[in-house]
């Protein structure tokens, strides 16, 4: 008897673990992320004597909101279309300016999906194992005409933390797309392969 009540207790237990612990989690992530963009003209209110919890986050929202209006209209294209042309000829910072706005086109421009969007495999880190990545980019360049080949470069994105990974440049013929979505994958690399995606009954035809 003492038994059946331990087993269901250790049952009960881990229910619950299951139930608190994502969401938990999934509350800290974002009360991290709130603080964290609260912070950059809170900080500022703060040292003034203005304390307001998130009064930070709605001022970096109006002031995102004004900047993108201000870009999006005729003189304020001119502007920052100058203010880009400066940026770009200022020794050191051109370099660190030029790389970060290409990452910001990437990931939030109108070609996001496509730069993320194809998910496949390459044989990485040795032959016989395989590894899931995205296809960043088709562009040969440099390096497809030292090979002579077409190539693709690839992101491997490391389990759990895919903020790092490496960049593999893979001969077109050895990358081997997949159906999933770049959501999917993400899941899967993230819990480690823990989730696996079905594959749909139409893609099996």
């Amino acid at each position: 008897m003492a038994a059946t009540v331990g087993v269901r207790l250790r049952r009960y237990y881990v229910a619950g673990i299951l139930v608190l612990a994502p969401t938990a989690l999934t509350l800290w992530v974002v009360w991290k992320l709130f603080t964290f963009f609260d912070d950059i003209l809170g900080n500022q209110l703060r040292a003034r004597g203005v304390s307001v919890v998130g009064l930070g986050f709605v001022l970096l929202n109006v002031l995102l909101l004004a900047l993108g209006f201000a870009a999006t209209n005729f003189f304020g294209k001119r502007l920052f279309a100058l203010w880009d042309r400066v940026m770009h000829r200022v020794p050191l910072i051109n370099k660190i300016y030029a790389t970060l706005r290409q990452i910001g086109e990437m990931l939030l421009g109108p070609g996001r999906a496509a730069s993320f969007g194809k998910v496949a495999l390459v044989e990485f880190p040795s032959p016989g194992t395989w590894g899931v990545g995205f296809v960043t980019s088709t562009a040969a360049g440099e390096a497809g005409e030292r090979t002579g080949r077409r190539v693709c470069s690839v992101f491997i994105p490391s389990a759990v933390n895919p903020t790092t990974g490496f960049l593999l440049v893979v001969p077109e013929e050895k990358v081997q797309y997949l159906e999933m979505t770049g959501e999917q994958a993400m899941k899967m690399i993230v819990s480690a392969g823990a989730l696996v995606p079905e594959r749909r009954a139409s893609d099996k035809r």
